[in-house]
């Protein structure tokens, strides 16, 4: 530097020289997709080419974007502007020669003995490729049309990174090459590589934020779930004992182990409530003890609704004791599993000797005193649960496959998953829908959904007639699509005069069958499954006609017809009944929908005449 003036060469002739900016400049860069974008850019300076009389002149200066610091190589002020030589080849250069620039009229860039300073602008469009040269007397504007006007792919030159600035050569002349002042602005283009590692720091920012969201989230939901379990079972642990006489409580361990894990084989049957298991457990009875098969029903419905069915089953069963009721014997409540264990009664259920004589696991068929014991000992026991026992009990799903048989074929009522507690000065329960098993549903439950102690003794009604005549509460009929309810049959028959012909023909050709109490049994059967409830029985009653201590039931030869509102009502078709009822009940005569109409007693001959028995598989033995 002179005089505040850059001097690339001194006057005397081969020499070279160069000045350039100490740090490279990103001239462009490549975007995520690996596309080139050039940086645009501008720069002026102050330029003097100075040469005394009749010398020769210089070989010039040039503006130059070069790869490197690296000063002119020995040999380049030969023509070569102090660029390269003969022998090196320069390919990452950009050179604007203003020496070889077609001169502006007027202008001279090196006159003779002059002092003459000009201004050149250069202007770089990246975007569009395009380079702009202008020049003019220093102190004059810049000119309107360019001097050097041509297109230019920078990054096709030139290294992303490249050094700025000047270089000269005086050849075989004598000349002075300065550069009085200068100005360069290059555009600053966004940073990919530096764009990518802030998206990849964000993503893993993120993702470890939406990582550490989730595990916090599992782990807050399985605190959630194991506070709500705990709750749920201290609930639970509370209100068992609380109850008189409180049930045994046993270990799931235990438990899964009396059941072989569940196994499949051990599977007694299942129900709306869930599944049944066999399974044997070591019972302490005084200083002994013994092995005692039991049977183990695990509740699978909704969580929250088992919780209540739960409670309510063992609340019920809990204070009954009665020789016909089959016994619970305890209950667990772990790791969200709800059981209860009853004992276990060997000879199934009824539904299986009555209908299940073609099925895999086959039954005996029942005898005729065994039959009527049983039914005596159903009695006996719904006579307890509505009369004798302190609050009344309201059983609500009297049926064959819920009637238990011990090792004596003696009678058990068994699954109160629906019963309920009657409080004291009430005789009925309101429900919001229709328990129940169809077939067996009172007519005035259906409609105004009031449970009642003649609603269990209309389900005994139909199941009295099962027994004897070994036919399902519903079954198809022959010649059409209807479902035939065994009541409606068994009236058509006594009103045919021909009620001994209803019997069971397995039964009534042994020699222990009894006519008579075949009879009394039918019309019992019938008197309970009136449709109109004042004209039922009540359990008392009922007791006293099987204990034979007073005549059977006046029957009418003719079916009432049901009235509703029972007081002053109008006669009510069974259709009428079924619209307004909304019933979860099961198919007991068939694998179809019963989705079929009922018959009218003007086709009623048509049906159970030689009625095959039905078969279904071993199910709902507890449920």
């Amino acid at each position: 530097m002179t005089m505040g003036a850059l001097v690339l060469t001194i006057g005397m002739e081969g020499r070279a020289g160069s000045v350039l900016l100490p740090s490279p400049i990103t001239l462009w860069g490549v975007d995520s997709n690996g596309v080139k974008h050039d940086a645009s850019f501008n720069t002026s300076f102050t330029m003097n080419l100075y040469r005394a009389e009749r010398l020769k002149q210089g070989d010039g200066l040039a503006f130059v974007i070069v790869p490197s610091l690296d000063g002119p190589p020995p040999g380049s002020h030969g023509g070569f502007l102090g660029l390269t030589n003969i022998i090196s080849n320069v390919v990452s250069d950009v050179v604007v020669s203003l020496s070889s620039l077609p001169q502006p009229d007027n202008i001279t860039l090196a006159p003779l003995m002059e002092t003459v300073d000009y201004t050149v602008w250069i202007d770089y469009n990246g975007f569009g490729h395009h380079i702009w040269v202008y020049v003019a007397v220093n102190g004059l504007p810049k000119p309107d049309k360019a001097y050097l006007d041509a297109p230019l792919n920078m990054s096709s030159h030139v290294p992303q990174r490249a050094y700025i600035g000047f270089t000269a050569s005086t050849g075989e002349g004598h000349e002075l090459h300065s550069i009085l002042s200068w100005n360069l602005t290059v555009e600053k283009l966004p940073d990919h590589r530096a764009v990518r590692q802030r998206k990849m720091v964000l993503s893993a920012v993120l993702g470890s934020a939406a990582a550490t969201v989730v595990i916090i989230s599992v782990a807050v939901f399985y605190f959630y779930l194991r506070y709500k379990a705990l709750k749920m079972e201290l609930k639970l642990s509370e209100a068992l004992r609380r109850l008189p006489g409180t049930p045994k409580e046993f270990k799931y361990a235990t438990i899964r182990k009396a059941t072989n894990n569940y196994d499949e084989a051990r599977k007694l049957g299942r129900g709306g409530f869930g599944a049944v298991y066999r399974g044997t457990l070591r019972l302490r009875s005084g200083k002994t003890c013994q092995l005692v098969e039991v049977a183990v029903k695990k509740f699978t419905r909704n969580r929250d609704k088992c919780y209540d069915d739960f409670l309510a089953e063992v609340d019920v069963i809990n204070r009954l004791r009665h020789r016909n009721i089959v016994p619970l014997v305890g209950w667990c409540y772990e790791k969200g599993e709800l059981l209860l264990i009853y004992e276990y009664m060997l000879n199934g259920s009824m539904d299986q000797h009555l209908f299940e004589q073609n099925a895999p696991l086959q039954r005996r068929i029942l005898g005729w005193n065994t039959r009527y014991n049983i039914i005596m000992d159903i009695a006996a026991g719904l006579h307890y649960v509505h009369h004798e026992h302190e609050h009344m009990v309201l059983h609500r799903d009297i049926k064959a496959s819920n009637i238990m048989l011990d090792s004596s074929f003696r009678g058990r009522l068994g699954d109160f998953g629906l019963a309920l507690i009657v409080t004291l000065n009430k005789n009925s329960y309101t429900d919001v829908g229709v328990a129940g098993t169809w077939g067996f549903i009172a007519p005035e439950y259906s409609v105004c959904h009031k449970a009642t102690p003649k609603t269990d003794v209309y389900a005994f009604g139909v199941l009295v007639l099962e027994i004897v005549t070994g036919e399902r509460a519903l079954a198809a009929s022959h010649d059409d699509a209807t479902l035939q309810p065994l009541t409606d049959w068994v009236w058509w028959v006594h009103q045919e005069g021909r009620l001994l012909q209803a019997v069971d023909d397995r039964v009534i050709s042994t020699q222990e069958f009894d006519a008579d109490g075949a009879i009394r049994l039918l019309l019992l059967g019938l008197a309970c499954s009136n449709p109109n409830a004042s004209d039922r029985p009540s359990m008392a009653e009922v007791v006293q006609v099987l204990a034979k201590s007073v005549p059977p039931p006046e029957v009418p030869l003719v079916k009432p017809t049901f009235m509703w509102p029972p007081e002053g009502g109008i006669p009510v078709e069974f259709d009428d009944i079924t619209a307004t009822s909304s019933l979860d009940w099961e198919d007991t005569s068939s694998g179809e929908a019963l989705g079929a109409s009922l018959p009218s007693e003007t086709n009623m001959h048509k049906a159970r005449v030689g009625h095959p028995n039905k078969t279904r598989s071993a199910e709902e033995y507890y449920v």
